[in-house]
Order: structure tokens, then sequence, then C-alpha cells
């Protein structure tokens, strides 16, 4: 009776046992599969999404951004990206080694494999292949042995169209409905440029032939302009300066006691190798008279190149020759 009844048990176990694996809770074996596709679809798709933040934050060198999809806090990765820091010091010259690396990141994109996708069915964990591209910033340098400013370089690099490609294995946490990034420091790899400090123009001055002022209401004898509304500044170039990318600001300012008054200063202005600089600044009345100049500046380390000049109205110019005449001298 015993052995029969210990049978009975084993075969009433395996039943069960049987069963269990041929159904899902509230459903049948179909169920369960339909159930386990859907839930990796969503952690796929989670890890897609997690994946393309983590290239922004990357490209924008936002350690606080890429640690959001950390599952902890990267400890190595923030240590070399190229961070470029606010400042309130208006004299302060930004690291042009830093910028270059900056503009080469901000490159950076991801594409993910999913078909790399890994997990086992009761880990929290799985990882993915994904691929991380820049620009390929060594085609600039075999093309250019010396560099305008930082600028010149990133608008040579906009221009590329070969990247860089490093291939990662990013592991994941599974954490809800939100998966993690668990080897976040492994992508500081994707920073170890090598050759990121340029050679620099040393000034304006090496690429400018001539500089000169211009316009109906211009007159190079006495420098100077006459009932004018607008001002017209020239810079011609030599065959160097045809070469490069510029990018420059340019300001109008007014001699004024104690300090000079800045009219306009202008945005950034790019112009890609141009045969000469040329800039025309109006007003809608014309222009009181005065001491003016325009200076341009380089948009990256402040060198400057300008003009100064004078500027009359007609009831000015008419005083100062009766004057002159002794016309209206004051009683003695």
């Amino acid at each position: 009776m015993i052995g029969k009844k210990l049978t009975a048990a084993i075969l009433g176990l395996s039943f069960m046992l049987s069963a269990a694996s041929c159904t899902f809770p509230g459903g049948t074996a179909e169920t369960e599969d339909t159930h386990t596709r859907s839930t990796r679809a969503e952690v796929e798709e989670n890890i897609v999404e997690t994946s393309q933040k983590i290239a922004n934050a990357l490209a924008n060198c936002d350690i606080e951004a890429l640690s959001k999809c950390c599952d902890r806090e990267p400890r190595h990765i923030g240590d070399v990206m190229p961070v470029i820091e606010e400042t309130d010091d208006e004299d302060a010259k930004p690291d042009k080694k830093l910028m270059v690396e900056n503009m080469i990141a901000s490159t950076i994109t991801c594409v993910v494999d999913k078909n790399s996708y890994k997990t086992e069915f009761w880990s929290d964990e799985c990882s993915i292949d994904a691929v991380f591209s820049y620009k390929d910033y060594h085609k600039v340098l075999q093309e250019q042995d010396i560099f305008l400013n930082p600028g010149d370089f990133n608008s040579r690099l906009m221009d590329v169209t070969d990247t860089v490609d490093i291939t990662f294995t990013l592991k994941f946490k599974k954490l809800g409905s939100k998966t993690l990034l668990k080897n976040a420091d492994d992508l500081a790899e994707i920073y170890s440029y090598t050759d990121t400090t340029l050679n620099y123009m040393k000034s304006f001055f090496d690429m400018v032939d001539d500089i000169y002022m211009t316009g109906d209401k211009w007159d190079p004898v006495t420098e100077s302009y006459t009932d004018t509304d607008t001002f017209e500044i020239v810079l011609e170039l030599n065959e160097l300066g045809h070469e490069y990318i510029w990018e420059y600001v340019y300001r109008v300012s007014n001699e004024t006691y104690p300090k000079w008054t800045h009219l306009f200063t202008s945005g950034k202005v790019v112009e890609k190798y141009p045969d000469e600089i040329r800039v025309i600044y109006t007003q809608d009345t014309i222009i009181e008279e005065g001491f003016y100049c325009i200076l341009f500046y380089n948009y990256y380390d402040d060198t400057i190149i300008g003009y100064e000049f004078d500027v009359f109205t007609s009831d000015t110019s008419e005083t100062s020759e009766t004057d002159e005449a002794g016309e209206t001298s004051e009683p003695g």
C-alpha cells in the first residue's frame, strides 16, 4: 500500500509540474509567449530610448544628464568629458584645445544593434551593442595646417562625412519600467582624441592687405563723413585670407567722455573663403558729429583690427569755416 501511495504522489506531482510549464496565471501557453515577447519589446524600446539620451548627453558634455541614465554616479567619464564651464568673467580667455574637443564631441551619434540584445528570463540585467560615432576630425587636419580660430576648424568639421566609430556593449539594469546603464565609465574611450592642439594664425593683420572706409559721403582726404547715415568699411584680404572661414564680431563706437559709447555690436558673422570683408552700418537718421571707430574682434580670442574716423554735419562744417575766416569771432 505504501508503495502505491508513493507512486500516486509522484504521478500527481509530475502532473502539476507539467501543467505549470504549459500555462501562465490567467492564460494558456500561447498567452505566456505573447507576454514574454511584449515584455522584451518594451525593454528593447526603453534601451533604444535610453541609448539616445546617453548619446545626447555625451554630445552635449552633460554629466548630469548622463547620470540620470545610470544606475550609479559615473566616476571616470566626468574627468575626461570636455566640458566648457560658464563664467561671468568677460576677460577670461577660452581654452582653445578644450573648445576643439567640445566641438568634436558635439557630433557624437549612436546606433543600437537590436539583434545583439541579450538577457536571461529571470535576470534584471541585459545588454546590447551600440555604435557611437563622431566626425573624423583628422580629415580636417589633413587638409589644413593652420587655422584662423576654433570656429574655422568647426566650420570645416561640419562638412566632413567620414566618422570614427566605436562599438560598446552597453550593460543595463532593468528597474521597473526603466533601464539604467551600468557601465557608463566604459564610454570614456569616446573622448580619447589625439592631435587636437591646432596651429592658429597670429592675427588678422597677417591676412589683411588694406583696411579703409568708403561710401558716397566719405572723404578720403579728411578721413571723415559728412551728413551720413551710413558707415561702410572694407578689409581687403590677401591670398592667405581667402583660404579661411572667418568668424568675427564687429562693433561701432562713438568717443564720449569718460569712455566710448558702443552704438552697435553685431552677432557672430561667418564668411567662408571671402575675397574681402565688407561691413555696412546704417541708422535711420543722420549720424551725429563726433569721433567714431569700427573694430573687428576675432570671435574666439579678441584679436582686434579696425578704423577710426570723424563725422561732421553741414551745420558744424559751415560754422567751422566761418570761425576760421574770423567773421564770427567774439568781441574782444
